[in-house]
């Protein structure tokens, strides 16, 4: 599997470009902003990019669909259920927050698929379970793939779910603390200890780091 980071936007937000080996098929995973360089990216590696998956609706997450769309008009936006409203309207997706700042409003097309926990994205062999770790935002989600490739372990996109020793925010409309701290205990940690967790902003991590050294779930593990 190949897998590129890049970082776009104010916020860093991590856009990952995922290919399997058999075609030029690609997922973009949160194409926050920098349409051009994510659209640069694909061109000159050949690929071509058939599914956008959002971890979650925030505006720093969706702000390159637009562009991305009418790019490739035949790409498909995925997200959770619970988070389509977010896409079109900048008061949900928050960007209208970063307007005050000078920052864009976003205003995203439409979702072509909405998940739900359980189902499955396939890229080339790949599949990935979509997992539903509300608490960042009503409709959070994680992409895991458990399949070990040539010996290389698991690995899960994380989204603002779980960050290298830390969490979402869960201070914005629709946030719950005790919802995502439950979601990344039940329905992370039971994950293979050397999954490698690419998450939606910083550097990579592992489960098992997380266990030992996450402040914020160190103690949910302590008194949940």
């Amino acid at each position: 599997m190949f897998i590129h980071k890049i970082p776009v936007g104010p916020l860093k937000v991590c856009c990952y470009i995922v290919a399997g080996k058999i075609s030029n098929d690609a997922m973009i995973i949160d194409p926050g902003a920098d349409a051009e360089a994510i659209i640069d990216f694909l061109k000159k590696g050949r690929l071509t990019p058939k599914i956008i998956v959002l971890t979650h609706g925030h505006g720093d997450h969706i702000g390159a669909n637009t562009g991305l769309k009418k790019a490739f008009p035949d790409i498909q936006i995925c997200i959770h259920e619970e988070d389509q409203d977010m896409l079109p309207y900048p008061a949900k997706n928050l960007s209208i927050l970063s307007a005050f700042y000078g920052g864009p409003t976003v205003r995203s097309p439409l979702a072509n698929r909405l998940l739900r926990d359980g189902d499955t994205i396939t890229v080339d062999e790949h599949i990935f379970d979509v997992i539903h770790t509300p608490g960042h935002t009503p409709g959070g989600i994680c992409l895991s793939s458990k399949k070990r490739e040539n010996g290389r372990p698991p690995i899960l996109f994380s989204g603002d779910t779980l960050f290298k020793e830390s969490i979402g925010r869960t201070d914005f409309p629709g946030s719950d603390q005790e919802k995502l701290l439950r979601a990344i205990k039940e329905r992370l940690f039971v994950l293979d200890e050397d999954t490698i967790v690419y998450p939606g902003h910083g550097p990579s991590t592992t489960i098992l780091e997380e266990k030992k050294h996450n402040p914020f779930v160190t103690e949910v593990t302590m008194h949940g």
